[in-house]
């Protein structure tokens, strides 16, 4: 099996208008995969019986925040006893505590990965988390701040987050920022604001200038922005994490009647805005004016349609979806959530030109086999609800063997690999097929072995690793009808492919129940399994046919796509 490039989607010629087609399993799954990272059954069919608008609510629902990660088994920390949170309590001067809070940090975040409510929450977090991009920023506490920062905001207002991030302990740390000041302002943070997280460069015009902002306007946001810092990174006092002004270190020069100061005044592409001295909230004054520039909501509904849609904006897209896009942004204070809803609301958003053709990312690969199988519920190891549970170092370690899988496979949400976040949502040509390659594709297939052999390996309080399945025989008795094998494939194909398959290929997937038999014996096998249920004979014979089937099923190029 082999992914040689991702299917090239023609151009879809309609807009933003409101969708009204056919709303059936066909439409609800496919909103449903671009919203939540692998959507469950009961999600799917539920949105089919809700209709759109009521779909669309439950999916921008007030997000239900994760509590915060705890110390899942280590003994030594003085200040956490364990199945305690760390995320306030301070580092101590003779033990590391850092090695089991970044792998506390790791299990929680993806424990809730895989018991995720059925909204966007988490789906916009890896959003903002790809679209700033920071990397190697170690202090956990930090980290577990920008976390929940974007999930909790991740559909507010986009200028709102940048005002927020901007000055966030994580991003001040990330770009240096906590040690710019009026003496060595640090363009590091200035230069992505404008290049990366805002209005984007452009074409170069000259040298310095990028279409939309020049170096000018870098050395200029770099001295509005001096004087932050940082407090509680990595202390060993009792004392929050978090940024403060510091007015004595930031560039106040701004008199413009007064010809010995060096104002601050930007380029002609922000008018020559002159920004005047207004201490800790002055930066949100450089934003203001970043945002009355046209282009800021463009580059962002850019960045949106391809991260939500697909990565190929054509001039008839850009005309016919970016631009009102942008202007629905604007005329909105910049609502991600708002926005969103446009988008998912349009007939060019179920075209069946763009259905089906991104590349999962790692993280929706393995999600999108995870959910809809139901995690480890059934073996009363999933994180809410079990947060003091003697269970509670397995289960963290489940979360930690996903993180690893997705490491193996190039993806960790700690460590982006650069500024601009992941090369799938940014770097042309190759755009999404860029998480493919034969050693991926071979590193996605052993995933697949792993969760359809024996489970997923984790190790126990003993330190034995144990295999962690999934409820196979759970998961086919809530199919609608799970005694016609005709029905289990294409309700499978519907719950876990973006599109339906070729006749032969759907012949090829039922011979994995049937096994050269006719029809009727699935039915008969059914049948003799809800009889005996508990009687291994039966069972297990059945059980690996099914699991033959999604071995198969999962292995499809097919499968690699949403």
């Amino acid at each position: 099996m082999t992914i040689s490039t991702a299917p090239v989607a023609p151009a879809a010629v309609s807009g933003l208008s409101p969708y009204t087609g056919p709303w059936e399993k066909a439409q609800a799954a496919h909103l449903l995969r671009r919203c939540i990272m692998g959507p469950k059954p009961v999600e799917i069919n539920d949105a089919v019986a809700d209709g759109l608008d009521a779909t669309l609510d439950k999916l921008f629902a007030t997000p239900v925040v994760p509590a915060p990660p705890v110390n899942h088994f280590f003994p030594d920390d003085p200040y956490v006893a364990v199945g305690q949170t760390w995320v306030n309590s301070p580092r101590n001067p003779n033990v590391d505590v850092g090695p089991y809070r970044s792998n506390s940090l790791r299990g929680w975040y993806w424990n809730h990965l895989i018991d995720a409510p059925g909204t966007i929450m988490e789906r916009l977090a890896m959003f903002w988390i790809n679209h700033f991009g920071m990397s190697d920023v170690g202090e956990q506490r930090a980290q577990y701040q920008y976390i929940q920062l974007f999930r909790e905001f991740g559909a507010g207002s986009y200028k709102e987050m940048i005002e927020k991030i901007t000055v966030h302990p994580a991003m001040l740390r990330f770009l240096n920022g906590d040690y710019s000041n009026k003496w060595e302002p640090n363009e590091n943070y200035a230069r992505e604001l404008l290049e990366l997280f805002t209005i984007q460069k452009g074409p170069q015009i000259a040298p310095g200038d990028y279409t939309h902002y020049t170096e000018q306007d870098i050395k200029v946001a770099a001295r509005i922005l001096t004087g932050w810092r940082n407090r509680g990174m990595w202390s060993e006092e009792d004392i929050p994490v978090e940024s403060y002004f510091f007015a004595e270190w930031h560039d106040d020069e701004t008199d413009p009647n007064n010809p010995n100061q060096n104002i601050k005044q930007l380029s002609e592409k922000f008018g020559n805005a002159i920004i005047p001295n207004n201490d800790e909230n002055e930066y949100k004054d450089l934003i203001a004016i970043i945002f009355d520039q046209p282009e800021t909501a463009r580059a962002m509904c850019r960045e949106i349609y391809r991260f939500f849609v697909y990565y190929d904006i054509t001039d008839a897209i850009e005309a016919d979806v970016i631009e009102p896009l942008a202007q629905h942004m604007i005329d909105n204070d910049f609502s991600m959530e708002s926005t969103l809803r446009l988008l998912f609301s349009s007939e060019h958003f179920y075209d069946m030109a763009v259905r089906g053709p991104i590349i999962k990312n790692p993280y929706e690969y393995m999600l999108s086999i995870a959910r809809p199988l139901g995690g480890y519920t059934h073996l009363g190891l999933n994180l809410v609800g079990n947060e003091n549970s003697p269970e509670i170092w397995t289960i963290y370690n489940i979360g930690r063997s996903y993180h690893w899988k997705g490491d193996s496979l190039n993806m960790d949400f700690l460590y982006p690999p650069t500024v601009a976040g992941w090369k799938a949502y940014y770097q042309t040509p190759n755009y999404y097929r860029n998480w493919i390659s034969s050693s991926m594709l071979q590193e996605r297939r052993r995933t697949v072995n792993s969760f359809t052999y024996g489970g997923l390996y984790t190790q126990t309080n003993d330190g034995d690793y144990d295999p962690r399945p999934f409820d196979w025989m759970g998961f086919m008795e809530a199919l609608s009808n799970p005694a016609d094998v005709n029905e289990v494939v294409q309700e499978s194909i519907e719950i876990f492919l973006p599109r339906d398959l070729h006749p032969d290929q759907f012949d090829a997937l039922k011979d994995q129940l049937l096994q050269g038999q006719e029809d009727g014996e699935w039915t008969i096998q059914w049948n003799n399994y809800l009889d005996s249920p508990f009687d291994p004979d039966t069972v297990n014979p059945l059980r690996n046919k099914i699991k033959d089937f999604y071995r198969s099923l999962f292995s499809m190029a097919e499968f690699h796509l949403q």
